[in-house]
């Protein structure tokens, strides 16, 4: 458990780095940027953001559940929520049932080899959809059997936008200028508007590590 934790903040202090160097480049006068260059440049910086967060999500989630095949648990005695997630990566067939019988029979025969099997190896990529929503990450959160986040939490609450609306609008500005739309004139993406998302996602980063320990401190993810 050491292990994992010292990746995971080695983790969250890189993207934070990142993060940090952004909007050094960007917003500062480090490089003495034009005026047509910082509007160019800034568009792109929530953007930048989103895809340190979502690349976080995936990375993070990924050593959480590869320190869970690390403890070399029978696949019976994990939590049934973790249970279904491999079991629906693994059978693609529980999204689109075989229609001939030769591949019904197929599909249940190594669906019977499957569950005679004591161990098996988790699988690591959780699918997010390339939009990770105040709903979607909880949804990981509760495939792995972790506390979810409420609505309105820590300082993201009255009278501050709480924190589901706070993700929201990180989602509309970043599909604003990933999708190609137009961001208003009032929407335009200052040094204020950039430092907001990336106070969210350091928080949501040490938030989910806080999540991560507690879950594997109490063994959450073993069946009760």
């Amino acid at each position: 458990m050491q292990d994992f934790e010292a990746n995971l903040l080695a983790l969250i202090e890189e993207r934070k780095s990142v993060l940090t160097e952004i909007e050094r480049t960007v917003f500062t006068k480090r490089y003495n940027l034009s005026k047509k260059h910082l509007e160019i440049l800034s568009i792109q910086t929530v953007a930048m953001v989103y895809s340190i967060w979502e690349g976080f999500i995936q990375q993070a989630f990924g050593l959480y559940i590869d320190n869970l095949n690390s403890l070399d648990i029978p696949f019976a005695h994990f939590n049934p929520a973790i249970q279904l997630f491999h079991i629906e990566h693994t059978f693609k067939q529980f999204y689109v049932y075989p229609e001939k019988p030769s591949y019904k029979v197929n599909f249940h025969e190594k669906l019977r080899v499957f569950h005679q099997q004591t161990q098996h190896t988790i699988h690591r990529v959780v699918n997010t959809g390339s939009n990770v929503s105040f709903e979607i990450l909880n949804r990981t959160l509760e495939i792995l059997n972790l506390e979810k986040f409420m609505p309105h939490w820590e300082s993201y609450n009255y009278p501050n936008p709480n924190l589901k609306e706070t993700m929201e609008n990180f989602l509309r500005y970043r599909n604003g200028v990933a999708h190609g739309g137009d961001i208003s004139a009032e929407e335009k993406i200052t040094q204020e508007v950039y430092s907001r998302y990336r106070k969210l996602v350091v928080d949501l980063m040490y938030a989910i590590h806080e999540k991560m320990m507690k879950g594997l401190e109490n063994q959450t993810y073993l069946k009760t």
